[in-house]
Order: structure tokens, then C-alpha cells, then sequence
């Protein structure tokens, strides 16, 4: 037997890849990779008993296609295996080509699972594949969450994908090809540095490579360890997730206080796995800095992709998607006893009262102009003794959180703000002119 073929059963032998009796469907493009996928699952042990299919998709994108997906079907004659092909019927041009091409093979795939009753598929994702796939999610995000690379086993639509060549070099399947005489197909695009991948591929790894000639190995390693770390990692995060996370339809909440014996570093961390698992968000590299920063701040905002935005009020955490009807109206002037809406839910009526409660307030005289208007930075409210205060200060001594701030409104009766809603009202001894604010919501 050949020394590959002993090496795969191993692999499949040791990670417990697959079962008596399973039915696979072998995802083959004509490459060296997916043929020697083929060619190597065909030697498994026949006491193993699984059953192949085997299937392949004209992407119509070259010239060779066709005779690449004629390579396949031959192949699957000679050795009597079930074929499926189908023809990617796609615009010219088309944008963002790579993952639609995915979308489509996956879903096509799925379809044949789904229709012959077959619970894995196999793909041939080898070690440099995996070595490709990690320095490129390094060099686009920096995210830890983005350097798990390519899993051995992972769920799919209908059963499990089964990935067996990780742990081989590309150039061991094309050796092993030649010593059986198998014919493979040759994608010349590959050579071309015209994307990320090809350029690694073609220029940075064969460099590391010839540093050391057991990078595939060592990568393999680091995947396989790393993935590890990392689902120990979401266990535990998933534990704290329990007492420090609210997740509702539009809204996820992290309350910071049951967080405190981590280190900031492991509170980014955390939070990006919340964002990882909850909305499918990661960040880069320049926003794990500006976390870290807000963290230490007692407000703060972040814009995060796809219009979401992370809130920090003292010791809570809110993400959601930026909603345009919190933005702050402009200044409103009215009269006594006139009511107006504040913003889209309250309304507001001012008018001369004769008794105190906690609507009412006094002033000097008679106003000549009433606004109604939001905060501005430099806002100032007069103090009992005659001094005034930065309202921003009044609101960051009574914590009030930022979203709250960005809503708030207030009431000026020539120049001085006399009411802020929950926060303040004026501050001066009884005089003829004691005023009442009516809020009542909008019906």
C-alpha cells in the first residue's frame, strides 16, 4: 500500500472521521487536491463500509471547464461511482464572483445530500489551503476569532462537512497522483498574483516554506491547537454570557460590573466574542483599540459595521443599530400655555401656576421668549447660590447614560434653561412667577 494511502487511513482512523455505513458525497473539481481526495477515500478499508458520490460544478468561467468536469465523470465510470454535475448559469460580469461561486456549490451540494439521502460531505481542503486561509483572515481582520482557519469536522445544511487532507501538503497529493498515474486537471489562473490568496500562495509561502521545510506540519499543529484554545475560551465566555449579557430582537447589553476580575485586554475579548457569536460582527483591527480606550472611559461610542453602534454608559455595554428617529430635533419656540411635542413621543405645555410641585418653578418675571431645544455643549444652569454649573457636569455627576443625554430636551426662558426633564430645574427664592411644565405622551 502506498505510504499516502497508510497516512490517510491514519488520519481518518484517528480523528474518527467516519462511520460504518456512512453515505458521503466527495465535492471534486478535477484539481490535484480533489482527485487525490478521491483516489485515496476508494482504499479505505471495505469493513469500513461507506458509500460514495460523487459531484463536481462547471463554474463556466474558463475554457477548460468542460473538459475538467469530463475528467471527473471518467473517472466515476471507471470505478462505478454515482455523478452529479450541474452548470453555474451566472450574468457577465458579476460582482463579488468568489462568494457567489461558493453560495452556489454549497447549495448544490445540499440539493444532492438532500435528494440521495447522504449525510457528509467531503471536501479537499489541504495544508497549505489551511495555511493560505489563516494569514489571509490575519492580514484583513487581526481578529483572534478570524485565525481559527479551516476546520477538520463542522456542521453543514444536511449532515457534516469532512475535511481528511489538512494534515497533507499539496505537493504530497501531487506526487501520490503521479505514482498511482491519475490524470488531474491544471487551473492556470492559479499562477497568476491577481488576488491575496495566489500571491500568498505563489511568492510568501514557498519563502516561509524554505525557511523551514515543516511549516505545513507545524501549521497543522498551530490550527489544530488553536481551535482548541479557542472553544475552551467561548466555553468559558459562553458561562459568563449567562450573568453578563442581555440579547433581545434589536439589542445585545453587557453589564461591565460582572466582568471585573478580567483584565481590560480579556474584556475586549470578550466583547468581540459576543459580537462574533450574536450578530456576526467582528473588528478590526483599529476598533480593538478604540474598545480597549472606551473601556477605560465612563462614556463613549464606537460605530461598528452595518450601522451598529457600541454605547458604553458607566458599567453597561449597548449595541444596536443606529435608529435616525433619536436624532436630536431642532430648537422650537412656543408660548405660554401653547403645547408642542418635544420629540416623537412627549408633549409639552407651559403655563403660570399658583401652588409647587414637581412640575413647577420659579422665575424673575414674565418671559419674553420660550425654546424648547436640545443640549449644546457649553449648556449652563444657575445654582441656588447665584453660580451656574456645566450641565454636562450635572449629568455625569447623576450618570445619567449618554443615549439618555442625546435625547434630552430642554426648556430656555430668555437665554437661561429653567427646566432639563429628571435633571434640573431653576434654582432662585420664590418670586410672583411660578411656572408649571405639563408632559403628557403623544396619543
Amino acid at each position: 500500500m502506498d505510504q499516502t494511502e497508510i497516512k490517510f487511513i491514519q488520519q481518518v482512523q484517528q480523528q474518527h472521521l467516519f462511520q460504518a455505513n456512512d453515505r458521503v458525497l466527495v465535492a471534486v473539481s478535477g484539481g490535484s487536491d480533489s482527485m487525490a481526495l478521491l483516489a485515496l477515500l476508494l482504499h479505505l478499508p471495505t469493513t469500513l463500509g461507506i458509500r460514495i458520490a460523487v459531484a463536481t460544478v462547471d463554474f463556466d468561467l474558463r475554457a477548460q471547464s468542460v473538459n475538467e468536469v469530463q475528467l471527473v465523470q471518467h473517472f466515476c465510470q471507471q470505478h462505478q461511482l454515482p455523478f452529479y454535475t450541474t452548470i453555474w448559469q451566472h450574468p457577465a460580469p458579476i460582482t463579488g464572483m468568489e462568494l457567489q461561486a461558493r453560495k452556489f456549490r454549497y447549495k448544490f451540494f445540499a440539493q444532492i445530500m438532500q435528494q440521495q439521502h447522504l449525510n457528509k460531505l467531503v471536501t479537499a481542503h489541504q495544508g497549505d489551503d489551511q495555511i493560505e486561509t489563516i494569514l489571509m483572515k490575519l492580514i484583513r481582520s487581526g481578529s483572534i476569532w478570524e485565525s481559527t482557519g479551516i476546520a477538520v469536522r463542522r456542521p453543514f445544511q444536511v449532515g457534516e462537512i469532512i475535511r481528511p487532507l489538512l494534515a497533507f501538503s499539496k505537493t504530497e497529493l501531487i506526487n501520490y497522483l503521479q505514482r498511482q498515474q491519475i490524470d488531474f486537471a491544471v487551473d492556470e489562473t492559479n499562477f497568476t498574483d491577481i488576488t491575496l490568496r495566489n500571491r500568498l500562495r505563489n511568492q510568501v509561502i514557498p519563502l516561509l516554506k524554505s525557511e523551514n521545510p515543516r511549516l505545513q506540519q507545524h501549521w497543522t499543529v498551530f490550527a489544530q491547537q488553536n481551535q482548541v484554545l479557542q472553544q475552551i475560551t467561548q466555553n468559558y465566555f459562553q458561562q459568563l454570557s449567562q450573568q453578563a449579557v442581555i440579547v433581545s430582537a434589536k439589542t445585545v447589553k453587557i453589564n461591565l460590573s460582572s466582568l471585573t476580575h478580567l483584565s481590560s485586554q480579556a474584556v475586549v475579548l470578550f466583547v468581540q466574542s459576543v459580537l462574533h457569536r450574536h450578530l456576526e460582527l467582528d473588528l478590526q483591527a483599529r476598533q480593538l483599540e478604540q474598545l480597549e480606550q472606551l473601556l477605560n472611559r465612563a462614556q463613549g461610542q464606537l460605530t461598528l459595521a452595518h450601522k451598529w453602534i457600541l454605547e458604553k454608559s458607566y458599567q453597561l455595554l449597548i449595541i444596536q443599530q443606529f435608529d435616525h428617529s433619536l436624532q436630536k430635533v431642532s430648537a422650537i419656540n412656543l408660548k405660554l400655555n401653547q403645547t408642542v411635542f418635544a420629540n416623537q413621543q412627549q408633549k409639552i405645555t407651559i403655563k403660570q401656576s399658583v401652588r409647587e410641585n414637581n412640575h413647577t418653578f420659579y422665575f424673575e418675571h414674565l418671559p419674553r421668549q420660550i425654546i424648547v431645544r436640545p443640549r449644546r455643549p457649553g449648556d449652563r444652569i444657575r445654582l441656588l447660590n447665584g453660580q451656574h454649573q456645566k450641565l454636562k457636569q450635572r449629568l455625569i455627576d447623576l450618570k445619567i447614560p449618554q443615549k439618555q443625554r442625546n435625547q434630552l430636551w430642554l426648556v430656555v426662558f430668555d437665554g437661561e434653561i429653567v427646566w432639563v426633564p429628571g435633571v434640573y430645574r431653576y434654582q432662585i427664592y420664590p418670586t410672583p412667577y411660578l411656572f408649571e411644565i405639563i408632559i403628557g405622551e403623544q396619543k
